[in-house]
């Protein structure tokens, strides 16, 4: 098809509310390149453009040229950043004037990586199988699950702090343009990521795609992620941060471009990897907008929970453990292992607390004040599902010193604001009490619990 048909057929598959008729249209015209061209070029989350603001409009019935390949070729050139700035926007703009204006809307939808069409890559993946690559990305896996009993403790394994922003990759072209890609593979505005950008184009070697995550650090103190989180996700639909605000990246890994295709793998140790980004970041001064990821060399399992505990203490998520020896590759790594420890044990309902106000709870059960059965450890829950919720608001009181199994992460000792303990991340294990248990658990063997979940026999050693 020409790429104005392509669009008219784009906006018919807008205009269908039903998945499956969506998925039928498309695949009427499964079989058609230009089609699938279109498809890749905008929803590939390899591809970007560079380009966040429109630079002209499109009169849909203004006459003009098709799609050719000088068209393509303008997309081959943004995408790899042989035109950038101003540059890049008089290119595109000049090539939309000389489209029809159907055509010039496509590209433009293109650039803008969405076809406003109400689908999503997985509706393309489901008529045109293999068609979009998924990004590389490595993931880490939970002990029970890695080679965590086989570390070499003695030449010393890295722990760092998990991570508790906005994943992105930054790459580095050889160009040396700057761009900066979610997960997913959309790219935040340059414009708003000047200074980092800068940062990483005058520190870092080209050729390299780097791994960590975006912060927000406002008046010199990083923004809680709930709240950091949306200002990024915000300027990623094209908005900006504001006053007295900045992004933040908290770097981890770096791997070359070409490694950067599915199922890549680059076998450079992870200790020279970690050593090449201490060493471009060696000498930045406080305030520089890129920083290397909360590090600390363990010798010993206890000292990674030692770690993670006082990470967690201090609000954070919890540790990654990477083995000095860990080759990056495209998948789930047993080498890097999410130090996510979780334990159970059995605490007292001693009251009901209510959704807070302006919620969906709000007049109805929250969560559940629970407690150990020495009074040592308090700790709010919230109720697991509507089912419970709606059982527990029919009749309150007889939930009262009723037993609940809660799963947790850590043990949260006392502090300035709280002289009881506590715990991390707390949830129901099931959806109701114990009917064959009436005595909580005390704090000692809480805390027994999970140590005995800590130990290397518990993980898979």
């Amino acid at each position: 098809m020409e790429s104005a048909s392509i669009f008219i057929l784009i906006e018919r598959v807008g205009a269908e509310s039903a998945k499956s008729a969506k998925i039928a249209l498309l695949s009427e015209h499964a079989g058609d390149e230009g089609l699938k061209r279109v498809l890749e070029a905008t929803y590939s989350p390899l591809k970007t453009y560079g380009i966040a603001q429109r630079p002209v409009g499109a009169e849909p019935d203004r006459v003009g040229a098709g799609f050719d390949e000088g068209t393509w070729s303008l997309l081959g050139q943004l995408e790899r950043r042989d035109l950038t700035g101003n540059a890049a926007r008089e290119a595109l703009a000049a090539e939309m004037t000389r489209l029809d204006g159907l055509s010039a809307e496509l590209l433009w939808r293109i650039v803008a990586k969405d076809l406003r069409a109400g689908f999503s890559a997985n509706t393309i993946g489901k008529v045109f199988p293999g068609l979009l690559p998924e990004y590389p990305y490595m993931r880490c896996s939970l002990p029970k699950k890695s080679n965590l009993g086989q570390f070499d403790w003695t030449a010393g394994i890295f722990s760092q702090k998990k991570a508790n922003g906005l994943f992105a990759n930054v790459n580095l072209l050889e160009s040396g343009a700057v761009t900066i890609v979610s997960r997913s593979g959309s790219e935040f505005p340059a414009e708003a990521f000047l200074d980092l950008a800068a940062f990483v184009a005058e520190q870092f070697e080209r050729g390299f795609q780097h791994h960590g995550e975006l912060l927000v650090v406002q008046e010199g103190k990083i923004l809680p992620r709930e709240i950091g989180n949306g200002i990024l996700n915000g300027v990623l639909q094209g908005g900006a941060f504001g006053p007295g605000q900045a992004p933040l990246y908290e770097v981890w890994d770096r791997i070359p471009l070409s490694a950067v295709v599915r199922k890549g793998s680059y076998t450079v140790p992870y200790r020279e990897r970690l050593e090449a980004l201490d060493e471009a970041l060696r000498g930045a001064c406080a305030g520089a907008p890129v920083r290397l990821i909360d590090t600390r060399i363990c010798n010993s399992l206890q000292d990674a929970y030692a770690h993670y505990a006082e990470l967690v203490a201090a609000g954070e998520e919890g540790t990654i453990l990477k083995s000095p020896e860990l080759v990056w590759r495209d998948g789930t790594s047993k080498e890097a292992v999410k130090l996510k420890v979780e334990a159970s044990c059995d605490l007292k309902i001693v009251g009901i607390v209510p959704g807070r106000a302006g919620t969906r709870t709000e007049g109805r059960a929250g969560s559940l004040a629970c407690e150990s059965a020495c009074g040592q450890l308090r700790v709010d829950v919230t109720v697991k599902n509507e089912a419970m919720r709606d059982a527990i608001d029919a009749d309150p009181q007889s939930w009262i010193g009723r037993i609940v199994p809660v799963l947790f992460n850590e043990v949260m000792r006392p502090g300035p604001n709280n002289p009881l303990h506590s715990l991390f991340l707390p949830r129901l294990e099931e959806a109701g009490y114990r009917t064959d248990k009436f005595v909580a658990d005390d704090l000692v063997r809480v805390i027994e619990q999970f140590e005995a979940a800590k130990s290397v026999e518990g993980v898979g050693g």
